[in-house]
């Protein structure tokens, strides 16, 4: 396999995984990016925690569980995508600084590649 092919096809799996997610589809689009990373699936439940009541979602490391404020939320590709990334980290023994940033880039690299997908057929 190409890098050029092996792109394209990530770029597939990160287009594939937003479509879920905008389809109400979270808990495939979860499933799939824990397949894909190799980690344990996070679960998912609408509320807020305590002392974080004004965000629109947050990841509760010691349960492995993902917050949404608003069911809204459920189908908005940043927001998951943003909090997954918090998921992925926490698994990680060498975590690094910038976890907001860095959750912010990959939820964008993944929506970016959605829309270039979503271009090709226009």
């Amino acid at each position: 396999m190409t890098a050029q092919t092996s792109q394209g096809s990530l770029q597939a799996f990160h287009a594939k995984v937003v479509q879920l997610i905008m389809d109400g589809r979270v808990e495939i689009a979860l499933g799939l990016l824990s397949e894909h990373y190799d980690i344990i699936e996070p679960t998912v439940r609408v509320g807020t925690v305590k002392r974080h009541r004004r965000v629109l979602a947050c990841y509760v490391e010691k349960e492995r569980r993902i917050y949404f404020s608003k069911s809204d939320f459920l189908n908005n590709p940043f927001v998951v995508l943003h909090e997954f990334y918090h998921h992925l980290r926490s698994l990680d023994p060498g975590r690094s600084r910038q976890v907001e940033k860095r959750a912010d880039l990959f939820a964008a690299n993944f929506i970016r590649d959605f829309m270039g997908a979503s271009s090709e057929f226009r």
